[in-house]
């Protein structure tokens, strides 16, 4: 059979695996290497992290970014990535495309001409998101360039059922790919915690990118109730410097800012309880299963409890009083509550720990990419 020759792009991504987006797209790339050595993966250069994996196709912008004028910066590196990738498409001459975001819509003309299997891996409505920052203009002009990106594609890769959920007409073309974990580096014990926390106080943490679904301030607000807790709070995002501001003052919560991965498993494994805060009113949460978070299985792979907002997007395969307790959204007394009930039962505590390590062996990568049935329909084995 013809070896397959592929490559992977991102437009608006450093190369990372502390960044969420950077790193689905490494730990896919490196396990399609793995069965098709002819692989490529292309996204911007990261100055200030080394990855040692052949087939990198590291970008440096021609304009640096950063400063006066981003927008005007950010377009020019677009087309740059965009003349670019064609390039490395045609000289390589590869087979098929996995793509990701709608900056990439300048490819698709190109692809179909050259009939060249494209994969756009798809993360669900952005016009959404955009609506809810009231930026009506920009969620008009992505919308349209969403659909036509989904009509062109040849296969969609899923996140979660939420998503398919969000694009009935196209699910004979989805491909199931939750986001993965690397269960070795989440417990590895050869890295100290750089963060200081009080050695009297029980854990309650959140880490990741505050996206616009999540309610921080659910766990903000929860520590003033909860019994001899210190609310601990990763990463910065949406709203970050009006919640900061908000409850710098406010004792018993820390806010540690953006970490390197290692910083960040390191204080999982202090962690006593972690926080899904999923917001009840984004638009979002009314899809079931929707939210593929790797948050989630980054606490499972530690083996902590959990404790999820009550929204009908949570994860399905988070069983109430199994791997978790639910707490109604936008009620952090209830929260509270749900932390001292879970702090004080020892049996419950004890099986949600064991439980949720034996779980994240489902969310490994490679365990994820072989059920995906993806390689198989690269080699054309499922057509």
């Amino acid at each position: 059979m013809e070896q397959k020759k592929g490559i992977i792009i991102l437009m608006s991504a450093k190369f990372s695996f502390s960044i969420v987006q950077s790193s689905r797209a490494l730990y896919i790339f490196r396990k399609l290497k793995e069965e098709f050595p002819d692989t490529y993966i292309i996204m911007q250069k990261n100055e200030d992290e080394q990855i040692g994996l052949g087939n990198l196709i590291q970008v440096k912008p021609i304009i640096p970014i950063s400063g006066k004028f981003r927008l005007l910066k950010g377009m020019i590196f677009k087309l740059q990535m965009t003349l670019l990738s064609l390039w490395h498409i045609v000289s390589k001459r590869v087979d098929y495309v996995i793509i990701r975001g709608y900056d990439t819509i300048l490819l698709y003309p190109f692809l179909k001409i050259l009939n060249i299997k494209i994969y756009t891996d798809y993360h669900g409505k952005y016009k959404n998101e955009l609506i809810q920052q009231d930026r009506h203009l920009r969620a008009f002009f992505v919308d349209h360039i969403e659909r036509l990106s989904l009509y062109l594609a040849d296969r969609i890769i899923v996140v979660s059922g939420g998503v398919i959920a969000q694009i009935e007409e196209y699910k004979d073309k989805c491909i199931y790919m939750p986001n993965g974990i690397d269960i070795d580096k989440i417990n590895e014990t050869d890295h100290t915690c750089s963060i200081k926390l009080p050695g009297n106080k029980r854990i309650i943490g959140f880490i990741g990118n505050w996206e616009q679904f999540m309610k921080i301030e659910d766990v903000c607000e929860c520590v003033k109730y909860a019994n001899n807790c210190v609310g601990v709070i990763i990463g910065m995002g949406y709203k970050a410097d009006h919640i900061m501001d908000k409850y710098c003052d406010t004792e018993n919560i820390i806010f540690t800012g953006r970490l390197q991965r290692e910083d960040v498993y390191a204080l999982i494994h202090k962690f006593d309880v972690c926080i899904l805060p999923y917001d009840k009113d984004d638009k979002h949460s009314l899809y079931p299963d929707y939210f593929s978070s790797r948050k989630a299985k980054e606490y499972i792979a530690a083996g902590k409890p959990i404790i999820v907002s009550d929204v009908e997007g949570r994860e399905s395969w988070l069983i109430e009083n199994q791997n978790c307790l639910l707490y109604e959204s936008g009620n952090p007394k209830d929260l509270a509550e749900k932390i001292d009930m879970l702090l004080n039962d020892e049996e419950l505590y004890d099986k949600m720990c064991t439980n949720n390590r034996d779980l994240s062996k489902n969310f490994t990568w490679d365990a994820i990419i072989d059920q995906s049935g993806l390689i198989d329909d690269i080699r054309g084995t499922n057509m």
